[in-house]
């Protein structure tokens, strides 16, 4: 039996919590501040548009004090009620993410088409000035989470409501530039429920997937054949059968498996190969293997 060979390094770590910390204290503060701005601007001047993105922000300060909260979760020791510690918490908070913007959605649709009878006054020159604000704070807070979103589910929906949030305060100085020059108060109203639009679309991949984790479904990105196919390249296995995939947080998978040998083994030799396996399994993004080894003569008893 011979151990697996890999010409080239690959990074098993985690994420840097302490800059991913950092990031989330930074992002919840700047969006805090301007929620405030964009809110009270809005209700000064009538702008609903102003307002549905200050209700977007405010959805995504709040999930970034979930996900926080979630991620320092995660950190926390097993115990013996909680065998796999806290880990989870990050996927029940992605899911409740999603959910805010699920109802943030409906509710700024509804607002904006009971409007529509009777549109308010809006200032363009104010929406143009608060929109723009939001474009470089959302940017930048976005930016903070580049990194991390890349290998967490859970970072990666606060950077997507972040991206989204500069995107939609851009689609918001437009409308202030058209409403300046126009004077016609109603683009406010469809800004709105165009708002509500890309924020469901970009939700709702994230609210599938979070639900799915919740429920123990098979990771993104993970093919439960082609791990099959991987552990039985191994001269030593016959078959694999049993295969369960699961997440134990957003950005931690376990599995469980039943490994029929090709013969039987010493207890040196299936240590070996258990080490293998799992170190094949850790490139596939599965960092907790738990393998039970038999043989046919197991099964036939």
């Amino acid at each position: 039996m011979t151990a697996h060979q890999h010409g080239e390094h690959h990074h098993h770590g985690p994420t840097d919590l302490s800059q991913i910390n950092r990031a989330f204290y930074i992002g919840i503060f700047l969006n805090a501040a301007f929620t405030a701005i964009e809110f009270i601007y809005g209700f000064l001047y009538n702008s609903l548009a102003l307002i549905a993105d200050a209700t977007h922000n405010l959805s995504d300060v709040a999930s970034l004090i979930i996900s926080l909260i979630g991620l320092k979760l995660t950190q926390k020791a097993a115990t013996k009620l909680y065998t796999y510690g806290y880990k989870k918490a990050s996927i029940l908070a992605s899911l409740i993410n999603a959910i805010l913007l699920v109802v943030v959605v409906f509710n700024i649709a509804k607002e904006a088409i009971e409007r529509f009878d009777a549109p308010p006054e809006v200032s363009g020159r104010i929406i143009i000035t608060v929109a723009l604000i939001g474009v470089v704070i959302n940017t930048v807070s976005a930016f903070l989470f580049y990194k991390g979103q890349k290998d967490d589910i859970n970072i990666k929906g606060a950077f997507l409501h972040l991206l989204v949030d500069a995107l939609v305060s851009v689609g918001v100085v437009i409308s202030g530039i058209l409403i300046q020059y126009t004077g016609w108060n109603e683009i406010d109203l469809i800004v709105s429920i165009i708002i509500a639009v890309v924020i469901l679309i970009t939700t709702w991949s994230l609210l599938r997937e979070s639900i799915k984790l919740t429920l123990d479904g098979v990771p993104k990105d993970i093919n439960v054949k082609k791990i099959e196919e991987l552990i039985s390249e191994h001269e030593a296995v016959k078959r694999v059968y049993h295969t369960h995939i699961w997440a134990l947080s957003t950005n931690t998978n376990a599995m469980t498996a039943h490994i029929v040998l090709a013969k039987n083994y010493s207890l040196d030799e299936i240590s070996i190969l258990k080490k293998d396996l799992k170190h094949r399994l850790e490139h596939e993004n599965i960092q907790h293997v738990t393998l039970e080894f038999e043989t046919e003569n197991d099964l036939r008893q």
